[in-house]
C-alpha cells in the first residue's frame, strides 16, 4: 500500500501554514528511541535519526529524556551513506525544488519516506553552523553537548521560534573541492539551497545541500532551506475573557418622585469593577512544532485524528538493523580543516545560539530600557526589562542587539566596558564585540583602552589586543 499524502493550507491569526499529513509512510526517514545505551551517561536516553536502515545521527537526552536539557549529538560512528534509492528520491525532490516547482509537489517523494504524522512545511533561512561558530559539516565527529537543542528553551519559554542551525546527514568524507567549485556558481542562481528535517530545538538535519552550504558561506549567499517539522507536541494556554461593559450609573430622581419635592438628591456610588477572571483551559489547547502553534479547532478532522491516534515517534520495521550498527566504528574521521579557511572564519562570525535565543526572548529594547540597564537597574517604569538577574539581563540585551541592531550594539558594549561598576560583565561583552571586527568606533575604543593602562580595562585587555590585531591585518 502506498503512502497517503494530504495537504492543507491553514490561515490563523493572519499567518498561513502549509500542513502535510502522511499515512502509511515508509518510515525511512525519522527519529526513534534506542533506550539506555550508555551514551551520555547512565540516565541518558539515546535517540537516533535514521535514513533507511542506517543510523545517521545519534543524540543522547540527559536526565531520562528531560526536554529542558540540551542533547549530546554526534554523527553515528557506523554511518557511511544510505541506500541509492533513498538518495535518488531526496535528490529528485531537491532538483524539483530549485527548478521552481511548488513546495508540496517538489517534496512529495520525501513525504512518502517519512513516519506517519502531520508536518509543517515552510521556507526559512539557516546559518550553516552548529550554533556555536563551528561550521556544521565536520562539527559533530564526537558526542558533545550542543547548546540550543532542548525542546523547551528556558529563555524563550512557550514562544514560537524557527530552527536555524544544522546537523549534517553526510560525513565530511564526501566533501570534494570539485563539487564545491561547481556549487559556487549554482548557489548564485538558486532561491532555495537545501532541504532540512527538524531534529531538536534550534537544530535541523540537512538532508540535501552540503556542498551548497559551503559555497553559500564562502560567497556570502543566504542559505535558505525547505524545512519539514513534525507537529506532535500538545500545549495548554490560559486565556482572559472580554470583560462585560460597565453598568450605567442610576439617574437622579426628578422632583416630586420617590424622594419627595425638595428632597436632597444624592447619586448612588458607582459599583467597584469586578476583577477580570483568568481561566485555565481544561485539557489541551492545541498542538505545535517549534515554528507553529495551532488550536485544535483549526486542524482538519483527518489530520487531528492522525495526531491523536498516532505517536510522536516510533521504531521502524528496520530498527533491529539500525540498532545493530550503533556499535560499529568509523575507520577515519575528517575534520573541518579540509574546508577552505575563509568558510571556517566566516562561520565563526555568524550569529550563534545565544544571540538567536535572545532575539526570540525579547520583543523590543528601547533606549530608555538600555539606559536603565547601564545605570544598574533591571526595571524600567515599574516593569522588569529582561530578567530580575542583572548579569543575565546585560548578557541577553547584548546578544539581542548584536543580532538585531549592530549600531546600538556597539554603543551599548562601549558604554558597558567603560563603566568600572559593570566589571563583572566586561569579559563576556568584550568577546562579543570581536564579531564587529571592522568597526572603527570599537577599534578606537580598544586602542585607547590598551594605551591608557587604567585598571578598569583590565578584563577587556586580551579581547582588545585581539580586536586591534585583526583590524590591522584587514587594513
Amino acid at each position: 500500500m502506498g503512502a497517503e499524502i494530504k495537504s492543507e493550507t491553514i490561515n490563523y491569526e493572519g499567518k498561513t501554514a502549509l500542513l502535510v499529513s502522511v499515512k502509511n509512510g515508509e518510515a525511512a526517514i525519522g527519529t526513534c528511541c534506542a533506550g539506555y545505551t550508555g551514551m551520555g551517561g547512565a540516565g541518558a536516553l539515546t535517540k537516533i535519526f535514521f535514513i533507511g536502515s542506517e543510523p545517521v545521527v545519534t543524540f543522547a537526552c540527559p536526565n531520562h529524556g528531560n526536554k529542558q536539557s540540551n542533547k549530546l549529538i554526534s554523527l553515528a560512528p557506523a554511518f557511511k551513506g544510505y541506500e541509492q534509492k533513498l538518495y535518488a528520491a531526496i535528490t529528485s525532490s531537491f532538483n524539483k525544488l530549485v527548478g521552481g516547482e511548488p513546495l508540496l509537489n517538489s517534496l512529495r517523494e520525501i513525504f512518502s519516506l517519512l513516519q506517519d504524522g502531520v508536518y509543517a512545511v515552510y521556507i526559512s533561512d539557516y546559518y550553516p553552523t552548529d550554533g556555536n561558530g563551528v561550521f556544521f559539516w565536520g562539527g559533530y565527529n564526537i558526542p558533545h553537548e550542543v547548546h540550543g537543542t532542548a525542546e523547551y528553551n528556558r529563555l524563550i519559554g512557550p514562544r514560537m521560534f524557527k530552527p536555524c542551525f544544522l546537523v549534517p546527514s553526510q560525513p565530511l568524507d564526501y566533501f570534494t573541492m570539485k563539487a564545491k567549485v561547481a556549487a559556487d556558481e549554482s548557489v548564485k542562481r538558486r532561491e532555495i539551497q537545501g532541504i532540512a528535517y527538524h531534529l531538536a530545538g534550534f537544530h535541523s538535519v540537512l538532508l540535501k545541500g552540503h556542498h551548497g552550504a559551503v559555497a553559500c558561506v564562502d560567497n556570502d549567499v543566504p542559505f535558505r532551506c525547505a524545512v519539514i517539522e513534525k507537529i506532535c507536541e500538545p500545549y495548554m494556554e490560559a486565556f482572559v475573557p472580554v470583560p462585560p461593559p460597565p453598568a450605567r450609573a442610576a439617574e437622579p430622581a426628578e422632583n416630586g418622585e420617590a424622594g419627595g419635592e425638595g428632597a436632597a438628591q444624592t447619586e448612588a456610588p458607582a459599583p467597584a469593577p469586578a476583577p477580570v477572571p483568568v481561566f485555565t483551559q481544561e485539557g489541551v489547547t492545541g498542538f505545535r512544532s517549534p515554528s507553529i502553534k495551532l488550536p485544535i479547532e483549526t486542524f482538519p478532522k483527518e489530520m487531528m485524528r492522525l495526531i491523536l491516534e498516532g505517536r510522536p515517534e516510533y521504531k521502524p520495521r528496520q530498527f533491529s538493523m539500525i540498532a545493530a550498527k550503533l556499535g560499529n566504528g568509523r575507520k577515519k574521521t575528517v575534520s573541518n580543516n579540509v574546508l577552505p579557511y575563509s568558510v571556517l572564519e566566516k562561520s565563526d562570525h555568524m550569529p550563534d545560539c545565544e544571540m538567536v535565543e535572545s532575539a526570540y526572548a525579547i520583543s523590543e529594547l528601547s533606549d530608555q530600557q538600555l539606559n536603565c540597564l547601564l545605570a544598574g537597574d533591571v526595571e524600567c517604569n515599574g516593569e522588569v526589562i529582561v530578567s530580575p538577574n542583572f548579569y543575565s539581563s546585560i548578557v541577553t540585551a547584548c546578544n539581542y542587539l548584536q543580532f538585531k541592531d549592530a549600531k546600538r550594539f556597539v554603543d551599548f558594549t562601549i558604554a558597558i566596558m567603560d563603566n568600572p561598576e559593570l566589571a563583572a560583565t566586561h569579559e563576556y561583552v568584550s568577546h562579543r564585540a570581536l564579531s564587529q571586527g571592522s568597526n572603527k568606533k570599537l577599534h578606537k575604543f580598544f586602542t585607547d583602552a590598551l594605551a591608557s593602562g587604567e585598571a578598569k580595562y583590565e578584563k577587556i585587555l586580551p579581547a582588545a589586543q585581539t580586536f586591534v590585531d585583526r583590524f590591522k591585518a584587514k587594513t
